[in-house]
Parts: structure tokens; sequence; C-alpha cells
């Protein structure tokens, strides 16, 4: 091959170029095979997976039955004599004032 004044010397491939590129088509075959079982692998993962809650730690569980709530989260036990209806309403405060206590 002679390409405009460059000699074939550089512009030949080396011979493990066609080594490092196989040719797809031979591979198309292995590559089906392998994403079926990966499907069906996913697919069967799928079926085992579980979505109920499981309690890890016991003693965290008791610990957050125990704690005082106000509608569904977690709150402090406040001596200061404020209301705890007044500290989680939106009333008075605008979108994005933190209220101050």
């Amino acid at each position: 091959m002679f390409i405009a004044g460059i000699p074939n010397s550089y512009t030949r491939f080396p011979a493990t170029t066609t080594e490092i590129f196989p040719n797809p088509l031979l591979l198309m075959p292995l590559r089906s095979a392998n994403r079926e079982e990966k499907v069906l692998r996913y697919r069967e993962k799928r079926k085992a997976r579980k979505f109920e809650n499981k309690i890890r730690y016991a003693s965290r569980k008791a610990y957050a039955e125990t704690r005082p709530r106000i509608k569904g989260r977690f709150a402090r036990k406040t001596s200061m004599g404020i209301d705890d209806d007044h500290m989680f309403s939106k009333d008075g405060y605008g979108y994005g004032v933190v209220p101050s206590l």
C-alpha cells in the first residue's frame, strides 16, 4: 500500500492488530448466550426480592418505639414550654424560612 509519498512500512498494520480486534461476527453467538444467562439470573433475583422491613438491631427498634413522636416524626422532649404542634405547623412562615425558637 502506498499513500501519497508515505512508504509502506508506516502504513501497514502490525500482525498483532488482528488478534486484538477479532471478527465481531464470531463473538455474536457467545454474547447472545451470555446475555440470556444474565437475563435469567436477573429475573430469578427479581423474584426473590423481599420488600418487608427487616429489623437488624432489636435495641434500636426498642429505643425508637419509646421516643416521643409528633405526626409520625421523632420529637425532642422540651422543657421550655413550647407547644410541639406550633413547632411543626406551617402557619406564619414563608417558604424556606426556618422558624426560630
